[in-house]
């Protein structure tokens, strides 16, 4: 996935803590989604549009990780939440 990939939320999603995990109900869809520790901190990283680089920059600072590693687990995960509808990738 691209560095540069501007990463930006849908909106219209209801969101509320579960214990350090988000739990989201899409509006539009009435589709419930459950995020875990990595998603949750992703999403509340993406509260403003962040690219793809700035969000390898920030996990690995909170987390002992190989770039290698962070860079595909969180493009798994945004390839994820784009196929739900709930954000959108543009081109920087």
């Amino acid at each position: 996935m691209n560095g540069a990939m501007v990463v930006t939320r849908r909106p219209g999603m209801i969101e509320a803590d579960a214990g350090g995990e988000l739990v989201g109900l899409d509006v539009e869809s009435g589709t419930c989604f459950g995020f875990n520790a990595t998603a949750t901190r992703v999403w509340q990283l993406i509260e403003t549009p962040q690219t793809v680089d700035a969000l390898v920059a920030a996990l690995m600072a909170e987390h002992d990780v190989e770039e290698a590693e962070c860079r595909d687990g969180l493009a798994e995960l945004l390839r994820s939440l784009k196929a739900e509808g709930l954000v959108r990738l543009d081109q920087a």
